[in-house]
């Protein structure tokens, strides 16, 4: 009905006023149609020998951005403020920093040795920044199976400051979840939940990392001889809120004895994360390799950990409250690395050289397309909106 009006309104204008009207008729359409081909967001993928960039429309369908594929940048996994883009080289020591022009493309504007900050063995990655773009954080595992979280200011020009680093302990580096109100974040180890794995860390002032004596409460299985083994990925929402899955094993032997569930917790004022779901109304789920919570804090992702568990999940999140069950098994015959969100509800799920875009919101998913993207490792979703 909107659309039929203005037609109607461009039509009649000339017989009463064409002089003045026709040029604001047109001037209209040429606006409306410049906002819808505007992107929504830029979507980036990485390969062994470069960087795909993407515009995506509103309708989620992707569009080179200028200067794609950007040859020369091997990065194992990506991470990105409005302005740039960062991660971890090849080589395992160097992180580097781009530029994100406004049209998208990507131009290298900074490079830090991290090996300068630890032992040069090991392996550097996953990064991850904080919800207000200032600082980053660098996982490292080195090779004496010790592992600590490096702290990284961003500066306006896209340097990296080293601020320090803290750990030490034994957790395993395949995902950590920074709280979206910035104050803590979780690294869950991949054995029996008794605390020894899972690490708790307080963002300071100067966005500095320090591990702190906070803890990751344990439900109790069904089987009272049982204990609940974290898998080692999480996922966080914008607010206070953490996913996390579950497995029961046999408190002797460490047998699995159940399988994985989908737990939520909410972390309180001193960075302790507590639940109230339990092992009736936690869902049961994939192996988790990957999981994501949409940028509306309604949608959770979880894709298959390895060739084993294939595809993935969307589940309805509410907070603190039981995670409830949504779709059923998605790409089932791909293993889900990564996960990417838009605003405009396109979730991006890269796996097997392809990735699958969709939109999804609490009462439909749809796929919206397929695109091959052979040897793609990581992608990366900046919002425009």
């Amino acid at each position: 009905m909107k659309n039929f009006a203005h037609l109607t309104f461009c039509l009649i204008a000339p017989t009463l006023l064409a002089t003045t009207l026709a040029p604001t008729c047109t001037a209209q359409t040429s606006e409306n149609a410049e906002k819808a081909a505007s992107p929504v967001a830029y979507v980036y993928v990485s390969r062994p020998t470069h960087v795909d960039g993407f515009a995506a429309s509103a309708e989620g369908k992707l569009t080179p951005v200028k200067g794609s594929p950007f040859a020369g940048i091997t990065l194992s996994h990506m991470s990105v403020t409005r302005k740039f883009l960062f991660g971890p080289g090849d080589d395992g020591v160097t992180i580097y920093g781009y530029s994100i022009a406004s049209d998208g493309a990507l131009k290298k504007v900074s490079e830090i040795d991290s090996s300068k900050y630890h032992v040069d063995c090991g392996n550097i990655g996953p990064t991850q920044i904080d919800s207000k773009g200032a600082t980053l954080y660098n996982f490292i595992e080195t090779c004496e199976e010790s592992s600590h979280v490096e702290s990284y200011k961003i500066e306006e020009n896209g340097e990296l400051q080293f601020l320090g680093w803290d750990g030490g302990g034994d957790y395993d580096g395949l995902s950590f979840g920074l709280l979206g109100n910035n104050k803590y974040a979780y690294f869950i180890g991949g054995s029996s939940m008794y605390g020894t794995d899972d690490f708790v860390f307080e963002r300071q002032s100067n966005g500095l990392l320090s591990g702190i004596n906070a803890t990751v409460a344990a439900p109790k299985p069904e089987n009272s001889a049982d204990v609940y083994d974290a898998f080692a990925v999480v996922a966080t929402d914008s607010t206070d809120h953490v996913a996390m899955i579950l497995q029961p094993e046999t408190m002797e032997t460490l047998f699995i004895d159940g399988p994985p569930q989908l737990f939520s917790y909410t972390a309180d004022s001193a960075g302790n994360l507590n639940t109230t779901n339990n092992y009736k109304d936690a869902p049961v789920t994939l192996h988790g390799g990957a999981m994501s919570i949409s940028p509306t804090g309604k949608l959770l992702a979880v894709g298959g950990a390895d060739s084993r568990f294939k595809g993935f999940q969307v589940f309805h999140f509410d907070g603190g409250n039981p995670i409830k069950p949504y779709s059923g098994l998605l790409q089932s015959k791909t293993e889900i690395d990564q996960f990417g969100w838009d605003k405009s509800n396109h979730l991006y799920a890269l796996g097997g050289g392809y990735l699958f875009v969709y939109t999804v919101t609490p009462t439909s998913i749809k796929e919206v397309a397929t695109y091959s993207i052979p040897e793609a490792s990581s992608v990366i979703v900046l919002n425009l909106q």
